[in-house]
């Protein structure tokens, strides 16, 4: 039985990194991900990172504060919202990740770069104790800094498979001690695409008399096509 790992998140959106990560000046990844702002009563004083999600909304991490133009929160209390925005001509394509699979972490420094990190997707689960959501995120160990909360996790094929959530600081004792992450850097907590598909269909349920827009369709058997395992992480 696989071992979930139960912490309490560190936010990126409020403090800190577990690593070092490189400017990214990619057109095709970088344009279908943007800065989000808090909004009043502390306008600007807040920073994270949004993935447009189809031509009328964006996904993005809950826990950012005062996030303005917010159109749905996750209904269990987890980390996701979606957010009125536009596309600019340009959105990603979805799907679930592999076991294993080499993942590029991205999002905006609070420096307003746009920023990557490299590293591959654990087995291991992780439950945030703090949101008690019962729902269960992913592990990369790629670098992530404070600005990249709801930016996304990009598989090895260009697709998003996740969105960055926070990290969990960890000693090499307590990653050599873990089945399932024997071998990673770091701890990097993403929610993965199963929750945000799971969401979306709820919040469309909502929109239904709205001629509500649809949400991308997701890649399938890609993972096998590697010779991986799709993550088994059930949404509930």
């Amino acid at each position: 039985m696989i071992k979930i790992i139960s912490i309490l998140l560190i936010a990126l959106s409020i403090a800190g990194c577990n690593g070092f990560v490189k400017p990214d000046f990619s057109g095709p990844i970088n344009d279908s991900y943007f800065v989000v702002y808090s909004g009043f009563p502390a306008p600007f004083l807040y920073t994270g990172s949004a993935v447009q999600w189809n031509e009328d909304y964006a996904v993005t991490t809950r826990h950012t504060p005062f996030l303005p133009d917010v159109a749905y929160t996750c209904s269990t209390g987890c980390d996701l919202a979606f957010i009125k925005h536009k596309a600019d001509g340009h959105y990603p394509s979805w799907r679930a990740p592999c076991l294993g699979e080499n993942v590029t972490s991205a999002g905006i420094s609070p420096y307003l770069m746009t920023t990557t990190g490299k590293g591959k997707v654990y087995q291991t689960p992780f439950r945030n104790l703090k949101e008690n959501s019962g729902d269960l995120y992913g592990i990369h160990d790629a670098p992530v800094i404070k600005g990249m909360s709801g930016g996304p996790v990009i598989g090895s094929d260009g697709s998003v498979v996740g969105i960055n959530a926070g990290y969990y600081s960890v000693t090499p004792h307590d990653v050599a001690t873990q089945a399932g992450l024997r071998g990673a850097e770091r701890v990097s907590i993403f929610v993965p695409y199963s929750i945000i598909a799971r969401e979306w269909r709820m919040f469309q349920a909502q929109l239904n008399n709205q001629n509500s827009p649809t949400g991308p369709a997701p890649k399938t058997d890609f993972c096998s096509s590697l010779g991986l395992s799709p993550l088994n992480i059930k949404a509930k």
